[in-house]
């Protein structure tokens, strides 16, 4: 294998292979990227058989062929290279890749390309073709809620639901992520011309989902969602990131959201967020700290108190609000977490009581909502 390519091109695929390698295992092809050059170009792939991402670039080919080398590795060195330089990359007879710019070159121990596992894409390939900043924006507002804990697999990843929408070309997406502490649900109608009406539903893992981010970034404005089998494919800006489904049942998150609650409150988002962030660094560093919120006419009340450092107090006048007064404990991580996704300027905040979960929307972003679980006052 040989070809040459300038740095810039080159660390767009080794990029979007980082969060997918095992940096731990050094030794091992799950932190390998294997490359393949071919007369179309490079690519490169990447697995941890849960999660692959198969990136293609351009590239001047001398000689076909095939590398595994570290992943890490391989980026490190490229990345240090001058900007604007002409990498040569070439593979040698011990399995070891030449990396040369300039006066300088590199060789890194590699491994026998065989040696790296087959991705198998399987299934009918039946695919939807989707505007890419919508369905970032929707993966933006959930992922953050995204359980974190093992011992719940059905959980640790977002759920997507397709339908068909009632305007004809269009398809109708729905994201849900909780942890059981909060949830958050988003739903739009995209416009998708060649979906054919076929309903699915998956569990798209939390890491696969962050790999997403990263083919994001690239300049294509259209993502292609394809299911294979078992796996979810994601297809944008000459990436494909192959992700295995979460095989659980999620769980019933319509009876999570609350209905009217008996208090509605429209607040600044600004405003609100800043005056939770001071009252809650008297707690900063610490856990389950909790924040009280009174809610009673012409104002809302913040209080946290601290065991060992003190107690803090802040008020926001509501002029506009003249109903019943009620009490709720939050973790302010959690309303914070749902105002940093929140684009709009203002946010709605629906309660009914200490017991019951709050629920927060805004009438600038329509098909979005948010639950945060109180905690015992």
């Amino acid at each position: 294998m040989k070809a040459t390519i300038d740095k810039g091109a080159l660390l767009v695929p080794l990029y979007r292979a980082q969060g997918v390698i095992d940096r731990k295992a050094a030794h091992n092809v799950l932190g390998c990227v294997h490359v393949a050059a071919s007369d179309d170009g490079l690519t490169f792939t990447a697995t941890d058989y849960d999660v692959t991402v198969r990136a293609e670039v351009s590239a001047t080919i001398t000689e076909p062929g095939a590398a595994l080398v570290n992943g890490k590795t391989l980026f490190d060195v490229v990345r240090a290279l001058p900007d604007g330089a002409t990498v040569e990359l070439s593979a040698e007879d011990n399995h070891r890749v030449r990396v040369e710019a300039g006066r300088a070159y590199y060789h890194l121990n590699g491994m026998a390309p065989e040696e790296f596992p087959e991705v198998v894409e399987e299934g009918d390939g039946k695919s939807l073709l989707l505007d890419k900043v919508q369905v970032e924006a929707m993966l933006r507002r959930t992922l953050f809620s995204v359980s974190v804990d093992d011992s719940r697999p059905a959980l640790n990843g977002v759920l997507l639901e397709i339908e068909a929408a009632a305007t004809e070309g269009h398809a109708l997406l729905r994201m849900v992520s909780t942890d059981g502490h909060r949830l958050s649900k988003v739903e739009r109608t995209i416009e998708a011309s060649d979906y054919d009406g076929t309903a699915w539903r998956c569990i798209i893992h939390r890491r696969g989902a962050a790999e997403l981010q990263r083919i994001f970034e690239g300049s294509d404005p259209a993502v292609r969602i394809e299911f294979l089998g078992r796996n979810v494919v994601f297809s944008s800006d000459k990436a494909r990131l192959q992700v295995r489904q979460i095989e659980e049942n999620f769980p019933e998150y319509q009876r999570v959201i609350p209905e009217q609650g008996d208090v509605t409150v429209t607040l600044s988002k600004e405003a609100l967020g800043a005056a939770i962030r001071r009252v809650s660094s008297l707690g900063s560093g610490g856990k389950h700290h909790m924040l009280r919120v009174d809610l009673d006419e012409g104002r809302l009340s913040l209080e946290m108190v601290h065991h060992d450092f003190g107690d803090a107090h802040e008020e926001i006048e509501i002029p506009d609000y003249d109903g019943q007064k009620v009490s709720v404990g939050f973790n302010p991580k959690y309303l914070l977490d749902v105002f940093s996704v929140i684009e709009a300027e203002t946010v709605t905040l629906e309660m009914s009581d200490q017991f019951s979960p709050c629920l927060v929307t805004s009438e600038d972003e329509p098909g979005a909502m948010f639950v945060v679980m109180p905690m015992r006052l």
